[in-house]
């Protein structure tokens, strides 16, 4: 940048801030964390400039000193904070070492830091649902100590008793949450009257929010059907009260009840299994998926407090529905996997994904997957980990020096089984979001687990499988234990044809009953049918 570009950038600061005030704002805050122009210019890795803005640390805190000196000459009668990450995360960057000393210089000039975590380009995930909650107060804390202006703490901080937990800790003075508030608008209201269970908890996915930015798509949420969409999802005034028979607890399955219920509709869900969920049962068991669980503990709330009957165990047939006679069925009754038609898919080594993942196939030293799709790579994560040492172990042994904390994290962290995914597209994990997808793949490379792309699965043996690359050559792997198949499903919609024969029984599909659907589109689905009728 020019001294001319630098002047006029400040000068946009000070604009914008006029505008914030005369917008009825009550404090202006300053973006300069997470590798954004403020931090380039604090940071010795992108400030290379050998004139008064760069060099020594006093050169590099000019640009932001000027530009906060400049806002407050504009407006000095509103509060004026500054988002600072606590730590870069960048190799060759700023670390919380020195963003202490640099949140000190700019204290000096500000009413409040908010401090969140490292820039765009880190290798260190900041947003993804395997960043422990809380896990990035310790930054906030480390400024909190030597500056005197308040100090605020962001980054998966969802839930109240958490957020308090931070204040009581004396980490910070305030709090910042963003997502949580996207999943649910209300959060402080309901904190503020005590209704925690009644908050619809993010967990972290990003696929409505920063996996839409990315796409340059509008926000939504998973969790919030409404996100983005409020003015035309208001709840609907109930016109007549009616029998809805829900058949699959699933995703899609519990919001078209929890919003019928709201309703006021008389809601029955059926559900083979002991418990509701479906596949989140088994989406959330994969090491760093685990708060897809919260959304089961969520809904099994919801279940109680709206007074829906939930009838389990129960495999529902022709006769059922006829019997039952409902005004309105969903059917969300999920789908069946696609199993590929290559010789020796039938052995008895050989298993559906989802099997692995709930516990009914077994685990092995050697074994393959085919499918590199999302649930290819989260089983492959799955099973390179299995049988390491846990969080709470590891703990437990260090804690006691009954195990050297580097053999502790080697027995944590390393896969103890070989695990190959063969994957027929050039590219891993079609479906997975941009914020998630790196996360998982750099997980299987730092397990071990090995990617064999554009290949074509020729046979499988009683201990081996042949596939062809791209060039047609045939190769092999041997010696192995089992081998899973990850290659997708389809709608398990037969129901769903019988009871529109009837043509007595209004009847829609939800979910994967539908097409296969992320768990997003099948709440998204839910809300609007239960909101339907």
């Amino acid at each position: 940048m020019s001294l001319e570009d630098i002047k006029r950038e400040q000068e946009a600061f000070a604009d914008a801030t006029i505008r914030a005030k005369k917008a009825g704002f009550d404090a202006v805050e300053i973006c300069g964390n997470a590798g954004y122009l403020t931090d380039q210019f604090c940071s010795p890795k992108t400030n290379k400039r050998t004139d008064k803005y760069g060099g020594d640390l006093e050169n590099r805190l000019r640009f932001p000193i000027e530009t906060i000196e400049l806002m407050r000459s504009k407006v000095d009668d509103i509060p004026l904070g500054y988002r600072i990450s606590g730590d870069d995360f960048v190799p060759g960057s700023n670390t919380y070492k020195e963003k202490v000393v640099i949140a000190e210089e700019l204290g000096k000039y500000l009413d409040y830091f908010n401090v969140t975590g490292g820039w765009h380009e880190t290798k260190t995930p900041q947003l993804t649902m395997d960043v422990p909650e809380g896990c990035y107060t310790y930054l906030a804390e480390n400024i909190h100590k030597r500056v005197s202006i308040p100090i605020f703490s962001s980054n998966r901080i969802n839930n109240p008793e958490l957020a308090e937990q931070v204040l009581m800790a004396g980490k910070a003075d305030a709090i910042c949450i963003g997502r949580g508030l996207i999943a649910d608008p209300y959060l402080p209201m309901k904190a503020q009257k005590g209704e925690l269970r009644d908050i619809m908890n993010c967990i972290g996915c990003n696929q409505g929010c920063f996996d839409q930015v990315f796409r340059m798509m509008p926000v939504t949420c998973l969790r919030n059907a409404r996100a983005g969409n409020e003015a035309r999802t208001e709840l609907k005034p109930l016109k007549e009260k009616k029998k809805v028979m829900i058949i699959g607890a699933g995703a899609g399955g519990l919001e078209a009840a929890r919003i019928a219920a709201i309703r006021g509709h008389d809601v029955h869900i059926f559900e083979k299994d002991d418990k509701i969920g479906g596949l989140l049962n088994i989406i959330w068991i994969p090491p760093g998926r685990n708060e897809f669980k919260r959304m089961i503990d969520n809904y099994n709330y919801w279940i109680q407090k709206y007074g829906i009957n939930v009838h389990f165990q129960q495999n529902v047939t022709i006769d059922i529905v006829k019997e039952f006679n409902p005004d309105v069925a969903f059917v969300a009754t999920g789908s069946n996997p696609i199993k590929p038609p290559i010789p020796g898919i039938d052995r008895a080594n050989v298993y559906w994904a989802n099997d692995a993942l709930s516990g009914d196939a077994p685990v092995g030293k050697n074994n393959v997957i085919i499918g590199g799709g999302a649930t290819g790579i989260e089983l492959a994560i799955y099973i390179a980990k299995y049988g390491t040492l846990s969080r709470e172990a590891f703990d437990f042994l260090t804690f006691y020096k009954a195990l050297e904390p580097q053999i502790a994290l080697d027995m944590m962290h390393k896969g103890r089984n070989k695990v190959t995914v063969l994957e027929m597209l050039p590219k891993l994990g079609s479906a997975l979001g941009r914020t998630t997808k790196w996360v998982l793949l750099d997980k299987c490379d730092a397990l071990g687990v090995k990617f064999l792309t554009s290949v074509k699965v020729t046979e499988i043996g009683e201990n081996y499988v042949n596939y062809s690359d791209s060039s047609g050559k045939e190769n092999a792997i041997s010696d192995i234990d089992y081998i899973y198949y990850a290659t997708g499903v389809e709608p398990n919609d037969a129901l769903y044809k019988e009871i529109k024969q009837l043509g007595t029984i209004k009847v829609e599909k939800i979910g994967d009953a539908r097409k296969p659907e992320t768990v997003m589109e099948a709440v998204a689905r839910g809300y609007k049918m239960g909101n339907s009728i």
